[in-house]
């Protein structure tokens, strides 16, 4: 059984920053730098990461997946895998490596697919743990830098409409444009 994977690193910095969001929306003024701040964030969060409206991750981000037992492929439900660690606690309880020359990594059409090689031995896990085994991966475009135009515009475009419009109502659809920007990167395994 595969656990939800949950995030253990955010990244390291915002795909945009204060100063493009206050350039799109237009604000010339530092009065409203910590509500901008906020918005750009919330954006960020609306759209990032495994849970987010896009499926997956811009800037590099750590995420954690747990398994109770052994397979040969593991599926990560995310593109963009920049590295995957494996580990497990073993019977006497002690956490173990995987070496790196067992594990391959996969894009594939529902995710990324971890394999380890058929040279790989399943080792006895820790009885008493329900999820000894966890899959570490960082996925994400990279830096801000690496993240695509559109991704970034769709950031401080939804950032600057929250701003116009503060009364917005949770649950409401993207604004068309952002949505047509976000539409060719959103990732939907199938």
């Amino acid at each position: 059984m595969m656990f939800r994977p949950i995030r253990t690193v955010a990244p390291a910095e915002s795909p945009v920053t204060l100063d493009e969001v206050k350039e799109h929306a237009p604000v010339d003024f530092d009065a409203d730098d910590d509500l901008l701040t906020g918005m750009r964030d919330a954006a960020v969060a609306h759209l990032d990461g495994f849970r987010g409206v896009l499926g997956r991750a811009m800037v590099a981000q750590t995420w954690k997946l747990h398994s109770a037992n052994w397979a040969r492929d593991i599926r990560l439900p995310v593109p963009d895998v920049l590295s995957v660690d494996l580990t497990y606690l073993d019977e006497g309880g002690v956490e173990q490596s995987v070496a790196a020359e067992h594990i391959s990594v996969l894009p594939v059409v529902t995710g990324t697919l971890v394999s380890l090689a058929d040279a790989f031995t399943f080792p006895a896990l820790q009885e008493d743990n329900p999820a000894p085994i966890a899959v570490q991966f960082t996925c994400g475009f990279g830096a801000a830098v690496d993240v695509p135009a559109n991704l970034k515009l769709a950031v401080k475009a939804l950032a600057a409409t929250w701003y116009e419009n503060r009364t917005a109502q949770p649950g409401e659809a993207l604004p068309m444009g952002v949505s047509a920007l976000i539409q060719p990167y959103r990732w939907m395994a199938v």
